[in-house]
Formats: C-alpha cells, structure tokens, sequence
C-alpha cells in the first residue's frame, strides 16, 4: 500500500476534529492504557440494496444482542465522504469492553448468529477487508448539549513513526495538544489503532490515527481554527515526530452503544 507522506503542519489537519463516542476506556488492574480489541469490516451493498435496507437488518440485530444480554459491544456505521480509492460501500466498527468480551461475543456470533448473519448477507454482497485493531483513547471526547441524533464524522489517517522517535513521545505530544485544544475551544476526541489480526501484508504504516465530530458544523470549527494559525502550534508540538498520509473523512452513525460505566 503506498502512503503519501505529507509534513506535521499539514498532519495538523487530520487532527482537528472532536466529540464523538467514546472508543476507549480502561478497566482492570492492567488497563491503565486503556487499550481495546476494535474490529472494521469494509462491505459493498448488494444490487439494489442501500443504507435503509442495511439499518432494517442492523434493527433485527440489536434486538438479538439484547435476547443474548451483550452488553459490551458498540458498533456504527461509516461512509466514505472524502476520500479515493476505496474498494467498499460501507465500514462497520465495533468494538468490546476488553479480549475477553471479544472472544466470548466472537463464540456467540459463530454459533448462535447465523440467522441474523443471512439477513446482512441478504443486504451485503462482501466484505473485502476484516482487521483488529488494538485501540487506545489519546483524547477523551466531551459530551456536547448540541447532539440531537447519532450521526458523527470519523477521520482517518495512516501513521508512521519518524526514525528515533518512541510511542512515549507522541503521548507526551498529545498530551501538550490536549491542552492547547482545552483553552482554545477545539472539539475533539482522537484515538490511535494499531493493526492487530487481518491488516494487509502490503501495509506500511504503524497506526491509524483517528478523530471524531459530532457534525460537520463542528468539523469545519475546529478546521477554521487551525487555518487561523493555531497550525503553528501544532507544528511545534508534532513536528518531527511521525509522517501521516491524507486523512479519510466518514459520515458515521451509531448503531449500538454500551451502557455508561458508573463504576
């Protein structure tokens, strides 16, 4: 897979996006990294098959989850806006409060959800592409008063890291930005997803970097800010540190949601 290397400044730009759901949370002695399995699958819709025809099937399938008490899967729905080259319709993301939530829903999917499995085969012709991510949270999204549905914005941009440079050292650079982004009012949770299970053997990037907005509106916000010269900022804080290709922007829309841990 060929990545286009663009500089720290212009990486600026895949950064600037916020609020959406929450894709990692720790939980255990361990977990202090708060790293969870993430699964995609990249799908294309069956002739004469669309998004309402999907959301039918994605309706009959929460309510199985709910008859199985799985409660800690979320999933949503992604499709492509900016982007080029794409072999598919439409991206699921789904992800589980840990492993071991992972390989018990896993078990469960295989031998109990073959009838619910006809149904999106019925509406999905393939999925070219399955991959696991080992996700961690870098920013936390904050709740916005302003959201009144379950459809987000999700950017992605493939990351590798500059020679000498650590995963240490981009969270120290997050954690520098996460402030900036504090006191000057940009909206944004952002994750890191390094390929786990599934990745094609061509693929040359060490994570994906990935943001969240709960709109376009918001989207375009955090873009103007960085366009009026907080890039400059960014630049200080992330030069150097790793080159990233030009993001993919998604339309997303929830489809499950965990319950909020009150622990």
């Amino acid at each position: 897979m060929k990545v286009v290397r663009i500089t720290a400044a212009s990486a600026a730009m895949f950064m600037l996006i916020g609020s959406g759901p929450v894709i990692a949370d720790g939980h255990g002695e361990y977990a202090d990294e708060g790293i969870i399995p993430v699964e995609i699958f990249a799908c294309n819709f069956r002739d004469g098959k669309g998004p309402d025809d999907l959301d039918a099937v994605n309706a009959k399938w929460n309510e199985w989850m709910d008859d199985n008490e799985a409660t800690d899967y979320f999933a949503a729905l992604m499709y492509p806006n900016f982007s080029t080259e794409l072999n598919f319709d439409v991206a699921w993301i789904g992800g589980w409060e840990d492993g071991n939530a992972m390989g018990a829903g896993g078990d469960m999917w295989l031998n109990e959800g073959g009838e619910v499995g006809a149904e999106f085969n019925a509406v999905l012709k393939d999925c070219p592409a399955h991959v696991l991510f080992a996700t961690m949270n870098m920013r936390e999204p904050k709740d916005s008063d302003d959201d009144e549905d379950d459809n987000f914005v999700l950017a992605f941009s493939n990351c590798t890291m500059n020679e000498g440079k650590t995963f240490e050292d981009v969270q120290a650079a997050q954690e520098k930005w996460n402030a900036h982004a504090d006191e000057y009012g940009f909206v944004g949770g952002s994750w890191v997803m390094w390929p786990i299970w599934g990745e094609s053997a061509d693929a040359d990037y060490d994570f994906k970097y990935v943001s969240s907005a709960p709109n376009y509106t918001a989207l375009g916000n955090n873009f103007q800010l960085m366009a009026a010269g907080h890039w400059r900022k960014n630049e200080e804080i992330w030069g150097g540190l790793m080159d990233c290709d030009s993001a993919r922007i998604y339309s997303g829309a929830s489809v499950r949601e965990m319950p909020e841990d009150d622990g």
